[in-house]
């Protein structure tokens, strides 16, 4: 069966040779074909066929590249309606710069392909469009084709992950630059805060103040250029993780030819500026709260924001200036915290717990600015504590909040009401449904869930978020020992790979695991007797839940994290 991979494979050794791709190969693509493919990857194809079919001075074949779009996006699955669209936009300016016969016009062409593309620097695009221009008199050198605003950006990310600031400042200012050329207005504004960030590493806070004053310039700038933001305007920027073939990306514009800004396009814009001032807050005064504040509104809405490249980055800013004996924690945004105060539900905690983890989580998102967040927090906290202790104690303490909650999320407000008042009736978890479908609508891309069931003590959720040990939302370190670390990544490499092949993780013994954290046995047992009386310290203080003491790892006949009990391991960076 024919698939799109062995059509472009066909596409690129046409144009590799320096002939013009068949059209046949395009008019004969089932529509089968058109249907399991992805997005990206139908939009490569389009791309190269239609840059193939201009060399050697050829003629545009813009209506059957359309036409295929079209049919993709009317019949696929998988369209996303984040890139296509752009691609549409691309085919024309593609034809513009060849009837203009204009160099700077293709290589922005260029620069709109590589987008969220890591392999494009690889691919055969930036030969292609140098031996087009090499056509018009120009040079067949292909660096101003595969340096692209995006390629300079992931070098520059991969050179500040190294701690090398100032190779990273050379790419986020190129990147920076290219941005702003092709109006890419949030992903500029973004790499300004790169930028401040890549300064502060480098030690140059006069830099770092003056790249942020350029920010604020740049986005008054933009925000002047389109007149005041309204409500009404549809958005600009879409935001939210997408992927599609090879193409991952956060943070887009869904046209290149940006007009009008929505309101929403305009605090985009500003929370990356805002993000920036905390950050130079945060170095100028040594104040965790202020690098809490950016982080939060850094990784807001970005789900795969732990896998990417900038814990590492913002864990060099906090081991410069940062408190050694109270790290800051780059991997526990209030996002993750959210999602502790989630889990506390099937700990048995105690009504303190609860309501120190609501109040602190709420504090944390308003300031950070995130208004809206920070009150659905609040209420979820209202729903978790009703189905712990009942309606009567929770109408208590989050009265004090009621005005500023109905005033901003009323909606919501009243699907929590009415969960809270038939939580012990049959059906009430249809409520909830309700609650939580307009919690989604309101914070697109949050995660946390309100556990519908009741408490579960035999599913234990370990999570190290850098230097944090959390189970169940119990916070039992705050910095873990380095020894203990160690046998956690032993235990939790056999956890993981157990879990892969669909088996208990193989038991230890003392003198095996011992070798592998580097210890004597008798250290070891030490370590892990130390550990647990940490656990149930921790588990006496914040909840009513004792926990076995090899429920977490198991020590007999051989150590590992118990099987029966741990339903999750996760460390972050």
């Amino acid at each position: 069966m024919q698939e799109l991979s062995d059509v472009y494979r066909t596409i690129e050794s046409h144009v590799a040779d320096g002939s013009r791709p068949d059209d046949v190969e395009l008019r004969d693509l089932p529509g089968s074909v058109l249907r399991r493919s992805d997005e990206h990857d139908i939009a490569r194809l389009l791309l190269l066929a239609g840059l193939g079919a201009r060399l050697q001075d050829g003629k545009s074949i813009a209506p059957l590249l359309l036409d295929l779009a079209r049919r993709y996006e009317e019949s696929s699955f998988l369209y996303t309606g984040r890139i296509i669209p752009r691609v549409r936009e691309m085919i024309e300016l593609l034809d513009a710069a060849v009837a203009e016969r204009s160099v700077p016009a293709l290589a922005a062409v260029a620069d709109h392909i590589s987008q969220g593309w890591p392999a494009y620097p690889k691919s055969i695009f930036p030969k292609t469009f140098a031996r087009l221009a090499a056509g018009w008199g120009a040079s067949e050198d292909a660096t101003p084709f595969a340096a692209t605003s995006f390629v300079h950006w992931r070098r520059g990310l991969a050179a500040a992950a190294a701690n090398r600031p100032a190779t990273a400042q050379t790419h986020f200012r190129c990147s920076l630059d290219k941005y702003r050329e092709n109006l890419y207005y949030a992903d500029a504004t973004w790499l300004f805060t790169d930028l401040v960030i890549a300064e502060l590493l480098d030690g140059r806070g006069e830099a770092a103040e003056l790249a942020y004053d350029e920010q604020c310039r740049y986005v008054e700038e933009v925000l002047a250029r389109h007149g005041p933001p309204t409500s009404d305007r549809p958005r600009l920027f879409q935001l939210g993780d997408v992927h599609s073939g090879e193409y991952r990306t956060f943070v887009e514009s869904a046209t290149l030819r940006p007009t009008g800004l929505s309101h929403e396009d305009g605090e985009l814009l500003r929370r990356y500026v805002r993000t920036s001032e905390f950050l130079l807050d945060a170095a100028r005064y040594r104040s965790a709260r202020d690098f809490d504040a950016a982080l939060d509104l850094f990784s807001s809405g970005w789900a795969t924001f732990a896998s990417s490249p900038y814990p590492i980055i913002l864990q060099h800013l906090a081991r410069k200036f940062g408190d050694p004996s109270r790290p800051w924690q780059v991997s526990l945004t209030a996002y993750a915290h959210w999602h502790r105060m989630a889990l506390l539900s099937r700990a048995h905690p105690k009504p303190r717990t609860v309501l120190e983890t609501a109040v602190e989580l709420y504090d944390r998102l308003g300031r950070a600015g995130l208004t809206h967040h920070a009150a659905i927090a609040l209420l979820d906290a209202a729903v978790i504590y009703s189905r712990l202790f009942g309606r009567a104690l929770t109408a208590e303490w989050i009265g004090r909040y009621m005005k500023e909650l109905r005033a901003m999320i009323p909606d919501l407000v009243r699907a929590a009401v009415d969960h809270i008042q038939t939580f012990s009736d049959p059906g009430s978890d249809d409520c909830l449904s309700t609650y939580l479908v307009l919690r989604s609508q309101l914070a697109p891309g949050l995660t946390p869930a309100i556990p519908v069931g009741g408490p579960r003590v035999s599913a234990i959720d370990v999570a190290i978020y850098g230097q944090l040990l959390s189970i169940d939302g119990v916070t039992v370190y705050e910095c873990m020992p380095g020894a203990l670390v160690e046998v956690f990544d032993v235990l939790g490499a056999e956890f993981d790979g157990g879990r892969q092949r669909g088996t208990d993780p193989p038991l230890l013994t003392a003198a095996e695991l011992s070798g592998r954290v580097g210890c004597t046995p008798a250290a070891l047992a030490q370590t892990i007797r130390r550990f647990r009386a940490a656990v149930q310290q921790a588990f006496s203080a914040a909840t009513d839940m004792t926990l076995d003491p090899e429920a977490v790892i198991q020590g007999r006949p051989g150590y590992r994290f118990n099987p029966a009990s741990v339903e999750r391991y996760h460390r972050y960076p």
